[in-house]
């Protein structure tokens, strides 16, 4: 359970935009693209407190306005007269979220590197999911490779080849 007092601030509703509910943030903590993606992809939820409670919304959509401003549009705020409410206040997250997200190797960088298994190649790197708890490579063809690092035996950025020492039957599955 996460405790109110872990919360911390990484963004300020700076105003409204708009009669629809729209808010323009300005984010201080975080890279944008980093809070993009954990609130967007991940719907991992954002904090405005009330009555010194903090209360978790959802961003449902977002658009980047310069370098460190985004307009959106959050769960429950739908009018003017809610964005008037919230302007000024500093928006929150469980910095386990983000601290993981910035500590975190961008693996999406394997794209396009061969997949070896013990050697043998097995497929081109086609994506990689982040599938929470379990992240996958996908290789060409569609098949999903659980990416868990006692799998891996090495990694040649030279040679742009992973190599993996699978389970057997997980390749022709």
């Amino acid at each position: 359970m996460m405790l109110a007092g872990s919360l911390q601030p990484v963004a300020k509703v700076l105003k409204s935009n708009g009669s629809d509910g729209t808010l323009v943030l300005g984010i201080h903590s975080l890279e944008v693209q980093d809070f993009l993606s954990l609130t967007l992809q991940e719907k991992v939820p954002v904090f405005l407190y009330f009555e010194g409670l903090p209360v978790p919304f959802f961003i449902e959509e977002a658009v980047q306005r310069g370098n460190s401003k985004l307009l959106v549009r959050m769960t429950g705020i739908r009018s003017g007269r809610d964005a008037d409410e919230v302007t000024g206040a500093l928006v929150y997250m469980d910095p386990a979220q983000f601290e993981e997200e910035a500590d975190g190797e961008d693996l999406s960088q394997l794209v396009g590197w061969t997949l070896c298994n013990r050697g043998v190649p097995v497929g081109i790197i086609r994506s990689y999911e982040d599938i929470p708890g379990n992240p996958c490579l996908e290789l060409e063809g569609g098949a999903l490779i659980p990416l868990h690092e006692d799998f891996v035996l090495s990694v040649d950025g030279d040679k742009q080849c992973l190599d993996m020492d699978l389970p057997d039957g997980l390749i022709e599955i």
